[in-house]
């Protein structure tokens, strides 16, 4: 039962929420359930550990190209809109949940987590340097850098800070707790479900209320799901043999929740359709691994 719970759980979750839209109401619930597996995750890990490795660099100056090159070739070719787009989908750093599905996959969660350290402090500073020269905010509306920022560090203190500093008090309070990680794995992948449900709620939800038909909402499509086929792609390529799924991760599975707020507040109405639909695609190819890792297991 635990093995088939593991198989398909994802994928389940996914039609779940994709069949019942409604439950959207309750995506306030995600950021809580990613910020307690990412606790567990990071109070079990290896302190030694944590530490920049070459790839981590390598992460950076990808994560540039992978939201600037798109942008300016679909800027060339006048798609504005595409473009703005493919920017807020690829430019954000690693998605908060990425050092947990490294975990729960049996990768090396500490590289995924300084990945993700050093990747939202860079998105904090490039964000809103680059936002006012690739994005053509509505009319009447004022690009704010200072705002941008405010958005991208209130995701990085409640997604990421927060749960360093409760992990590193429960270490140091009780050092025991180093073990929580694995005993509560179980716990964490129920959480992730529950995410997933939310996250294909939402997502469905917020398609529908474009009012868009498919002709409108195919070249989005087609986009996010190329943009996170290559941010996996290149992240496996950079890690090499040693860090293939860590910079995969790091480097595929965007913190959107930055995209989707910037184009809703300050874009054209179909850009955040951009983020949105790369955030149900690289979940989508989450699910896909845990299904592939499960099946490796039972062999």
């Amino acid at each position: 039962m635990l093995r088939i719970f593991r198989k398909w759980g994802l994928l389940i979750s996914f039609i779940i929420g994709g069949v019942l839209p409604d439950l959207h109401v309750y995506s306030w619930l995600i950021p809580y359930f990613v910020g307690i597996m990412l606790t567990i995750t990071l109070t079990g890990m290896e302190m030694t550990r944590l530490r920049p490795h070459r790839e981590h660099f390598l992460l950076l100056v990808a994560n540039l190209c992978m939201g600037l090159l798109p942008w300016g070739c679909l800027h060339l070719l006048g798609y504005e809109d595409l473009a703005e787009a493919a920017f807020l989908a690829s430019i954000t750093g690693a998605a908060a949940s990425s050092p947990v599905v490294v975990h729960l996959l049996g990768g090396k969660s500490e590289f995924a987590a300084v990945g993700l350290l050093i990747n939202s402090v860079m998105a904090s500073v490039s964000i809103p340097l680059l936002a006012p020269f690739t994005i053509t905010p509505r009319a009447g509306l004022t690009l704010s850098r200072l705002q941008i920022f405010h958005v991208v560090l209130d995701q990085v203190l409640v997604m990421l800070i927060l749960p360093c500093i409760i992990a590193m008090l429960l270490r140091w309070l009780l050092p025991a707790s180093k073990n929580i990680s694995r005993k509560l794995s179980d716990f964490s992948f129920s959480l992730w479900m529950l995410s997933m449900v939310l996250v294909a709620a939402t997502g469905v939800t917020r398609v529908i209320q474009t009012g868009s038909g498919a002709g409108q909402i195919l070249p989005y499509l087609i986009l996010a799901a190329v943009l996170c086929a290559l941010g996996f792609t290149i992240g496996r390529m950079v890690g090499g043999k040693n860090y293939s799924l860590e910079m995969g991760q790091c480097l595929g599975q965007k913190n959107t929740a930055v995209g989707i707020y910037i184009a809703l507040c300050y874009c054209s109405p179909l850009v955040f359709l951009g983020p949105t639909l790369h955030l149900l695609c690289q979940h989508i190819f989450n699910t896909w691994q845990f299904i592939r890792s499960a099946s490796r297991k039972d062999r």
